[in-house]
């Protein structure tokens, strides 16, 4: 038996997706190494049992994501981010192509495995969890959506997170500090945070237009830092 939520949005899919929904999948060729395309695997996906899927209410702006092993509930996500989000990428810019609508058109879905596929996220490790869940939201996309993507290499802007020649300025995190990484109105509070996480945080930043950024510090150790920056639209703008 179906939720009316998904019944209702169901109807609206078959009306703005009367095909197949095609897409490019952009791999920056200077990443080098660091982002290869994954390789094709003859195995099935794995999938969510149950999924509702709604646009997302008008007048409501803002955006949530929330999951746990096996579950996953999104608000206020466009098609865009979701497809970002399920292939692992670091920016937007690399989802090429799609309808008109692939960034105003907002959705609210909840989604939920099976208790075997529960259980086995359960004992996954963090990172091990998060690839079993992007595949799932993969066949989510593949399923209601009828999403299909192709992948290639191509020679993109970057940006680098390098360290200046006056050297490191950051504190080292102390041992036993909870992890934290949160930003708000043009500053940054940052807590036994990683170079790695950092450049991550950086390429949802949208002063930099949607750039991918790529960690070439060669630091591995933790850091407690703050930042500060002057706001603008990611185009140059004031």
């Amino acid at each position: 038996m179906q939720s009316e939520p998904y019944t209702r949005c169901m109807a609206i899919a078959r009306w703005i997706v009367p095909g197949l929904l095609a897409f490019g999948i952009l791999f920056p060729a200077a990443a080098g190494a660091q982002q290869t395309p994954p390789a094709a695997t003859a195995e099935p996906r794995p999938s969510f049992e149950v999924a509702s899927i709604r646009p997302s209410r008008p007048e409501v702006r803002n955006f949530d994501w929330d999951d746990s092993p096996g579950r996953v509930t999104i608000s206020g996500y466009n098609l865009r981010q979701l497809i970002r989000v399920a292939y692992g990428l670091k920016s937007n810019a690399q989802v090429l192509g799609g309808p008109k609508w692939i960034n105003s058109e907002r959705f609210d879905i909840v989604a939920k495995a099976d208790d075997a596929e529960t259980a086995k996220m359960q004992r996954m490790s963090d990172e091990d969890s998060v690839k079993e869940r992007n595949l799932m939201l993969q066949s989510l996309l593949a399923e209601r959506f009828r999403l299909k993507v192709s992948r290639e290499r191509r020679a993109l802007p970057i940006y680098a997170l390098v360290v200046v020649k006056s050297g490191i300025k950051c504190k080292p995190a102390k041992p036993g500090e909870d992890g934290d990484l949160s930003g708000w109105g043009g500053h940054l509070e940052a807590t036994t945070t990683t170079m790695d996480a950092f450049a991550d945080y950086l390429n949802g930043v949208r002063e930099l237009a949607d750039r991918v950024v790529f960690n070439r510090t060669n630091l591995t150790v933790a850091y407690d830092f703050k930042l500060d920056w002057s706001r603008d639209r990611g185009d140059g703008g004031a």
